[in-house]
């Protein structure tokens, strides 16, 4: 385990530099490792070992309130066992081989010290025969995050554990032999009485074990305790602990069914609540606490219907509930947006601005299904099932699994990623742990669902789904494939910014540590790319929303962007190899067409744009020269020339302020509708005086739905503010009204969402130009 501290690095660009340097070195490192020959595994002393982690320990503990920079690897090879342990033979240490995998084996052994959380969670083992080794767990349930009470909880010393198939390597990030442990399911805890321990004597004696000598109400006690602390995993373990003691302790029963609900563990809560309204004799408060529990499971996995049926059954035993009666009221909101798409937009909105608050939201799925292309190799994508119009709501989904940073994080994570060649962070770490846990507890739909996500299959998708483990002694009620699991979130997850109302349309798919959080999406995953893409995506926080960009015909794939649009193609080149070579879109193979002389004066140009102190001339240079770096044949999504017209278009206004002529404006107008036009939206009414030339209600055409939201409005906005400026209040009006119509077919909110995200701008409107918003916002 390599650590340093924060202060080391540099800057941003020097830290990235260093990291991508430790990543090609790391990956060396492992290729080299693996081609070295196995050998046998070296004698550690029991006593020695306890006290080398007992100083890792105490190291840790003084570190948690200190600034430190830890680093981990993901995408290495990995392995885990799906055979039952009654299957395998028993290994010692002694006759184990560092650098090999011992297929058909399981290694007996006590856990003799306290585990210690660094990045993965490490402790020492002893086997009958008095030899000691490391265990390093990775993707241990409730352990990234966990305090050495957890800890105690989770991996209790002196426990009697039986390793899997175990894998004794060299440490990547150290010179020291361990057996590493990527899959919790490889780690069998074993009661007395269990017939592997038969004959089975201890060299350094007998030792009092935890799991064993607590009861089950000590056990019970154990978890209120953590469930108090809001430690709800290792409350979880320990309700299971004192249920394997007492399987009639409805107590410890239903307090597991709500500590899995907390965890969003739905399925096995509902598991422990249908055991408890089995029981014939069920008190009633009993009962009410099982059936208001279940509600809220089924409320949780999304079956609306389901927990309707469970809050009305806890009105039978209470018609006062206040609990059930809001349960109700919720569910017809969630089965009104589940089915017809029907959101509250401005809600979901104020929710996030709320300290501590969850979305509150359903599930929609649109007009779209998961469907085989025959241009995509035989791989997979979402294709529209009827006709659809720009700006239709196609998808709304919850993350599978979601990660933000934590404000009070001292000790930051990264992980050299070998799969995709990227550093990420802590965030992307967590995803995968939370995945493995659902994975390992979690339904058999949403099981299957994970496990068909693209994981680098080339074309492939027909992978072996985990059943419900056979093996009774698991702690976990499947078998996990880490190694599966860490490719699939590689390759799926996506980066989560800072904007808390997220609405911003160049969120990227994830691409490493620059972002604040990551989440994992099911279906959302199986949306293909392209720059220039007919569907754009859009964040209320962790709540994805994927909305039509253009009129998609019946048949034709839906596709988002995993990049920005108005990224220079040479950046899209370097994000993108992480999915696929080369991107095939229209706006990619325009700008190869253009050749490499073109795209590097486009950049050139561009960056000169950021200049601060750039007069009007210059800026009319830039434009002239911007124009000669795109083809006679190139579309019209030209966002670096946008972003020049947009400058002049500024400069002219600003002129306006000190020279209070019209003329001016006019031509802000001018360049601002060239700064639309750049964007693909289409003008249909370029008109700036004298009589209107179109009488359709907007000037804009409604065939197309722009890509970016922000600057697109923005700029409606300030064409509304010139013409309010000039007395034209039916110009001003419409296009204010095409500003909300982009705005209502994005964000799906319309006037309100419109002040709200554009509050500042709105203030310093004259009194005519506000009086004229108010007028909109009347009539809409």
């Amino acid at each position: 385990m390599n650590q340093k501290s924060v202060e080391s690095v540099e800057g941003e660009d020097d830290f990235a530099e260093k990291a991508m340097q430790l990543l090609t070195n790391a990956e060396k490192k492992a290729k080299e490792e693996k081609l070295q020959p196995p050998f046998p595994m070296p004698f550690t002393n029991p006593a020695a070992l306890m006290y080398e982690i007992e100083i890792q320990r105490q190291s840790a503990n003084k570190a948690e309130n200190k600034a430190a920079l830890r680093q981990t690897y993901i995408g290495q090879e990995t392995h885990h066992s799906t055979l039952p342990l009654n299957s395998l033979s028993r290994i010692s240490l002694q006759e184990m081989q560092v650098r090999q995998r011992h297929e058909g084996k399981y290694l007996l052994c006590r856990i003799i010290t306290p585990a210690v959380r660094l990045v993965s969670t490490t402790f020492a083992v002893e086997d009958p025969n008095g030899w000691a080794q490391v265990i390093s767990t990775y993707n241990y349930p409730g352990t990234q995050y966990a305090n050495e009470r957890e800890l105690a909880t989770l991996l209790p010393v002196h426990s009697v554990i039986a390793i899997r198939e175990p894998w004794a390597k060299m440490a990547l990030a150290g010179d020291h032999t361990h057996i590493r442990i990527d899959s919790p399911s490889d780690i069998i805890f074993l009661r007395e009485g269990d017939e592997l321990l038969t004959d089975i004597r201890w060299s350094s004696g007998r030792r009092p074990c935890t799991i064993l000598s607590r009861s089950a109400s000590e056990w019970k006690s154990v978890g209120d305790k953590h469930f108090r602390e809001k430690e709800y995993f290792p409350a979880s373990v320990a309700y299971k602990r004192a249920l394997e003691k007492q399987p009639s302790l409805t107590a410890a029963r239903l307090n597991r069914s709500l500590a899995l609900i907390k965890l969003e563990l739905y399925d096995p809560a509902l598991g422990e609540l249908r055991a408890v309204l089995d029981k014939t004799d069920l008190p009633t408060n009993d009962k009410q606490k099982a059936l208001y529990r279940s509600a809220q499971a089924h409320y949780g996995e999304g079956q609306y219907d389901e927990a309707l049926k469970m809050y009305r059954e806890c009105l039978i035993l209470d018609e006062a509930l206040q609990e059930a009666l809001s349960g109700i009221q919720r569910c017809n909101k969630r089965i009104e947006e589940q089915k017809n798409g029907n959101f509250d937009w401005i809600r979901l909105c104020e929710e996030i601005l709320s300290p501590d608050n969850e979305l509150d939201v359903a599930d929609f799925l649109g007009p779209i299904k998961i469907a085989l292309l025959a241009n995509r190799g035989g791989g997979r994508g979402i294709v529209a099932t009827r006709n659809i119009v720009a700006g239709e709501l196609l998808l709304v989904a919850k993350p599978f699994a979601v990660a933000r940073q934590r404000p009070d994080e001292l000790n930051m994570i990264i992980a050299f990623n070998f799969l995709t060649k990227k550093v990420d962070s802590s965030r992307h770490l967590e995803v995968i742990h939370k995945c493995v846990l659902k994975l390992s507890t979690g339904s058999d739909d949403a099981t299957r669902d994970f496990y068909d996500l693209y994981a680098g299959d080339d074309g492939q998708h027909s992978p072996v789904v985990p059943s419900r483990t056979k093996e009774p002694r698991n702690l976990f009620d499947r078998d996990i494939d880490a190694n599966r699991i860490e490719t699939a979130c590689s390759l799926n997850w996506f980066g989560i910014g800072a904007n808390p109302l997220g609405l911003a349309s160049v969120r990227q798919k994830d691409q490493g540590m620059s972002d604040l959080g990551c989440a994992l999406y099911l279906l959302p995953s199986y949306l293909n790319h392209a720059c220039a893409s007919n569907a754009q995506r859009f964040f209320f926080d962790g709540i994805m929303v994927i909305r039509a960009s253009r009129d998609i015909a019946s048949g034709t794939e839906i596709t988002h962007s995993y990049c920005s649009s108005e990224d220079a193609y040479q950046k899209r080149k370097q994000v993108l190899p992480k999915w696929f070579p080369e991107c095939d879109c229209s706006l990619c193979i325009q700008d190869r067409a253009a050749g490499n002389d073109r795209l590097s004066k486009r950049e050139s140009l561009t960056k000169r744009l950021d200049s601060d102190d750039l007069d009007i001339n210059e800026l009319f240079d830039i434009i002239e020269q911007l124009e000669t770096s795109y083809t006679t044949t190139y579309g019209s999504f030209r966002p670096a020339l946008s972003n020049a017209h947009l400058q002049v278009a500024r400069a002219f206004e600003s002129s306006y302020k000190y020279a209070q002529d019209n003329r001016f404006l006019q031509g802000a107008i001018q360049h601002y509708f060239i700064a639309l036009e750049t964007r693909e939206v289409k003008i249909i009414d370029h008109s700036i005086d004298g009589k209107k030339s179109n009488k359709k209600p907007l000037p804009i055409s409604k065939a197309i739905v722009p890509y970016n939201l922000n600057t697109c409005s923005f700029i409606c906005l300030a064409i509304f503010r010139c013409f309010s400026f000039l007395n034209d209040t039916l110009r001003a009006e419409r296009w204010l009204r095409a500003g909300l119509w982009i705005e209502s077919v994005t964000s799906g909110g319309g006037v309100r969402m419109f002040k709200l995200r554009h509050a500042t701008a709105l203030v310093q409107l004259d009194e005519q130009a506000s009086s004229l918003l108010a007028k909109v916002e009347a009539s809409a």
